[in-house]
């Protein structure tokens, strides 16, 4: 294996061996004939791919896809029927809450018998038992048996332990979605420092916005079959496109992705052509156009007509810091079901920064003809560059049409005294 691969998964499969009643497990063991009394379960068939030294991977992918299993393969947790992986590094996981604690100990007896299974001495222990505590932030729970802890606290000390055994590859299942959102916020700034370090995260999640925030490449894994992988914005929002299904067409998705990384590629004589207009004024750019769109199929309503405009009516994408603008979509509705309309605005890296729904969150509409919709948005986002989506939704939740990134705006005088997503606050001078 190249020293700069770090996981490399070959032909991976892994069956079970799935059974009507428990008596036919020994009735087929007993049989003399060999006689099968199972079905075969493909938890993963024929999956394949390569993560490089340094390289943060998202798999995303419904539950029962395969993610669990792959990643326990990967850690020699379970045993692939066939196919083989290799790993170049010392691993630390985080696979399921409180896995490899004994409930019956303490969690600082569990801390050092953690630590022991990865190599470390007691002396080494005793130099990282604080930085573990701390950071787990059990205080005196950490003096009591985990089996009486929650599922948050096992969460808790089970990362605390992870990312100070060093490795240089870490894997971390979804177990830290059952986190409070600061403790989960601490989890992913830690993990970007280690990912700064130079180690390898494999990383699963539900959540796309952090699988783009966080990683480098995402896979995508379907009814244990690998489907794509690649930019995590594309692979994400295919994904979110298609997660209703019930079958995945593999090569239908793969097209689709293909059509849209050939879109996102610019030739260096366009970059260089264009160049920034130096009036702090909004306008609009025609060569500005989103290459990660993804379109939901039409299922009793249509959006088309998007666009945004000054306060006067002219359309723009090139917007000014601290202005005032509307979004326009028409929404054109065939189906007789109650249904809300909806926009909401993401950074480059997948975060929602704003969002609306109209009439309201528990609120409907019956629209039989052409609607012109508006939205009044104050351009108060500290991004550089913001993304548009919008979709229509029945009164049971499911999207009858969706255009993911389908505005895409730069913004201009941006304010250096403002931090995180949105700027809220007006900086003056006290006398």
């Amino acid at each position: 294996m190249n020293k700069n691969t770090a996981i490399k998964v070959q032909n991976l499969t892994k069956i079970y061996h799935l059974y009507d009643k428990p008596q036919d497990r020994l009735k087929e063991a007993l049989n003399p004939f060999k006689k099968s009394y199972h079905k075969d379960f493909y938890a993963l068939k024929d999956v394949s791919f390569e993560i490089k030294r340094g390289e943060v991977v998202g798999i995303i992918g419904k539950n029962g896809s395969g993610k669990s299993t792959l990643l326990k393969i990967i850690t020699g947790v379970l045993t692939p029927t066939s196919g083989s992986v290799h790993v170049n590094g010392k691993i630390s996981a985080i696979l399921e809450l409180g896995a490899g604690f004994n409930s019956e100990l303490s969690g600082i007896e569990n801390v050092y018998l953690s630590m022991s299974i990865n190599g470390y001495t007691k002396e080494e222990t005793d130099k990282k038992v604080k930085e573990i505590v701390d950071f787990s932030e059990l205080d005196e729970f950490i003096y009591q048996p985990t089996k009486t802890y929650s599922s948050g606290m096992k969460a808790r000390l089970g990362f605390a332990v992870a990312i100070n055994i060093e490795p240089d590859i870490l894997i971390v299942d979804e177990a830290l979605s059952v986190g409070d959102a600061a403790f989960q916020r601490k989890c992913f700034a830690k993990m970007e420092t280690i990912r700064q370090s130079g180690a390898t995260i494999l990383f699963v999640s539900h959540s796309d916005a952090s699988i783009v925030s966080l990683c480098s490449r995402a896979i995508w894994v379907s009814g244990g079959k690998f489907i794509i992988e690649g930019e995590p914005k594309l692979v994400t929002g295919l994904y979110m496109k298609n997660s209703s299904k019930k079958q995945i067409n593999k090569q239908e998705i793969q097209k689709e992705l293909e059509e849209l990384e050939k879109n996102s590629e610019e030739p260096e004589e366009k970059k260089k052509e264009q160049k920034p207009k130096p009036q702090i004024e909004e306008y609009y750019d025609p060569s500005l156009k989103p290459k990660s769109t993804i379109y939901y199929e039409e299922k009793g309503a249509k959006i088309s007509d998007v666009k945004i405009t000054t306060l006067d009516g002219k359309e723009v994408n090139v917007l000014v810091h601290g202005r005032e603008y509307y979004l326009y979509y028409k929404a054109i509705i065939t189906t007789s079901s109650p249904v809300h309309c909806g926009m909401h605005i993401k950074d480059k890296q997948g975060n929602i920064i704003s969002g609306a729904v109209y009439p309201s969150k528990t609120e409907f509409i019956s629209l039989q003809e052409d609607n012109l919709l508006s939205f009044k948005v104050k351009c108060n986002f500290n991004s550089q560059e913001i993304f548009i989506s919008m979709g229509i939704k029945t009164k049971e939740g499911i999207f009858i049409h969706r255009i993911i990134d389908a505005y895409q705006c730069k913004i201009l005088n941006q304010p250096l005294y403002s931090t995180g997503f949105v700027n809220l606050v007006e900086k003056g001078l006290l006398k």
